[in-house]
């Protein structure tokens, strides 16, 4: 993703319904789908493994079937190991879409 000069990895990716996203606990810890231009789940261990060691922005990026967009910003996003359940930690929000991570602090 290209935004603000870059530096961004793409964690989940939903264009046309062609994966289920009706997955298992395994599913969601290993990550599913096809990473190269499809729809996909990165994985909530590699997602832990992007965020533990050090500070990670978040951001949303959504569109309608209207072609109306907007965006949720995070300044602070982490989410924790297997053993904490994948714990989200999210702070610092900006954004047009809304705050739908507020009630997660």
């Amino acid at each position: 993703m290209v935004l603000g000069g870059g530096g961004w990895t793409l964690l989940q990716s939903r264009q046309d319904g062609s994966v289920s996203f009706n997955r298992t606990w395994m599913e969601y810890q290993a990550g599913f789908g096809v990473l190269d231009g499809g729809e996909f789940w990165l994985g909530n261990n590699m997602i832990h493994l992007l965020t533990r060691d050090r500070d990670m922005m978040l951001r949303v990026e959504l569109e309608d079937f209207d072609g109306v967009t907007g965006f949720a910003q995070y300044e602070l996003f982490r989410v924790a190991g297997e053993r904490l359940r994948y714990r989200l930690t999210v702070d610092g929000y900006s954004g047009t879409a809304g705050d739908a991570l507020r009630f997660n602090k």
